[in-house]
C-alpha cells in the first residue's frame, strides 16, 4: 500500500509542496516506543515469576530477614551453653567424681546420639539456607536438652553420694571419748588379774572417778549393760561406716538402747566397774565381722602428725593395762 503523502500550497512559488517530518518529532516517536517496550517487558516479567513487591510481601521479607539473624544469633548462643556445659561436665569428671570415689561416665554415654527417623524433615519445605537454619538450631537444642538431662542425673547422685559421706565422716569415731592420758595401747599386754599376756583389744585412758564420756561420732546406743569383765558398758553402732564402738568400767549410763547420739554428747560417766584395778575408760573400735581394730588409727586425722606421733608413744611405753 503506497504511504501516505501530505501537501500544502507555497504562495511565492504558486505551487504545492510535499511535507517533510520534522526530526525531532521521529526522536519522540523512537523514545516513546521503548518505553511502552520497556514497560510491556517489566508486566510480562512479573506476569512470568508471579511476584510483585507489595507492601505487605516487603514487610513479611524484612520479618523473614529479621528472623533469620535472630535464629542466627541463636545458634551462637547454643554454641556458648555447648561449652559451659562441657566445662560442667569436665569438672564432674575429674573434680566432684574423683573426691567422692564415683564410677567416671563414659564417653559413650555423654556424646549420646538419636536414631531413627529424620525429625527435622518438615523444614525442608523453605528454601535451602532457612531450612539449614532451622535445622541446625533444632539439632542443637535437642542435644543440649539431652545433655542438661544426663548432667542433672549425674549431679543428683553425686548429691547422694556426698550426703552419703557427710554422714560418713559425722559417724566415723575420729576423736578420743575422754580427755585423759592412755596408759594402756592396743597389743598384747599383761593383764594386771590373770597375770597372763593377752590381747588387749582397746585403749584404756585414765580417768578421776566419774570423768564425763563422750560420743567420738554420730551414732545409735546398740546396746548398754553390764558384765563380768566390762562392768557397766555401752556400745554405740555408725552403721554409716559399718563401725562399733564400747566403753566399759562405767559408773554411770546415761542413754538408753536405740537413742540417737551425735558427736560430742555426753553418754557415761567413767568408774571403776568390771574387772579392773583402777578408775579409767576401756575403749574399743570394731568392724562389721567384729574385728576389733587400734581406735588410735581413727584419731589421726584430728591431729597434727607431732601430737599423734606423741599419742602412739604414750600408748606404747606400757606394756600392762588396767583391766
Amino acid at each position: 500500500m503506497p504511504k501516505n503523502r501530505y501537501y500544502y500550497f507555497d504562495h511565492e512559488t504558486c505551487s504545492f509542496v510535499e511535507v517533510q517530518p520534522h526530526p525531532m518529532r521521529r526522536l519522540l516517536l523512537f523514545i516513546s516506543f521503548v518505553v511502552v517496550l520497556l514497560g510491556a517487558g517489566g508486566l510480562l516479567f512479573w506476569y512470568s515469576t508471579g511476584r510483585l513487591a507489595t507492601p505487605r510481601e516487603l514487610a513479611l521479607e524484612a520479618e523473614n530477614e529479621a528472623l533469620r539473624a535472630q535464629l542466627s544469633r541463636l545458634n551462637q548462643k547454643l554454641d556458648q551453653f555447648a561449652m559451659r556445659l562441657n566445662e560442667l561436665a569436665a569438672h564432674d569428671q575429674s573434680l566432684y567424681r574423683t573426691l567422692l570415689q564415683a564410677e567416671p561416665i563414659s564417653a559413650d554415654v555423654w556424646q549420646m546420639g538419636v536414631g531413627g527417623t529424620d525429625t527435622y524433615a518438615a523444614f525442608d519445605r523453605f528454601s535451602k539456607p532457612t531450612a539449614t537454619l532451622l535445622r541446625e538450631t533444632a539439632q542443637k537444642l535437642d542435644a543440649l536438652e539431652r545433655r542438661i538431662a544426663l548432667q542433672n542425673a549425674s549431679y543428683r547422685e553425686l548429691v547422694k553420694l556426698a550426703e552419703a559421706r557427710e554422714s560418713w565422716r559425722r559417724q566415723m569415731p575420729a576423736v578420743l571419748p575422754a580427755d585423759g592420758v592412755i596408759v594402756s595401747g592396743f597389743g598384747m599386754r599383761l593383764h594386771p588379774i590373770l597375770r597372763v599376756r593377752k590381747m588387749h583389744e582397746g585403749i584404756d585412758i585414765l580417768l578421776p572417778y566419774g570423768s564425763p564420756v563422750y560420743a567420738p561420732g554420730d551414732g545409735v546406743v546398740q546396746k548398754t549393760g553390764r558384765s563380768a569383765g566390762y562392768g557397766l558398758y555401752i556400745i554405740l553402732e555408725h552403721p554409716a561406716t559399718g563401725y562399733r564402738t564400747l566403753y566399759a568400767h562405767l559408773s554411770k549410763i546415761l542413754v538408753r538402747r536405740g537413742q540417737k547420739i551425735q558427736r560430742g554428747d555426753l553418754i557415761a560417766r567413767s568408774g571403776n566397774s568390771g574387772r579392773s584395778t583402777g578408775p579409767h575408760l576401756h575403749y574399743e573400735v570394731r568392724d562389721r565381722r567384729g574385728r576389733a581394730l587400734n581406735p588410735l588409727q581413727f584419731v589421726a586425722p584430728s591431729m597434727t602428725p607431732h601430737q599423734y606421733q606423741q599419742l602412739l608413744e604414750a600408748a606404747e611405753n606400757s606394756r600392762i593395762s588396767l583391766d
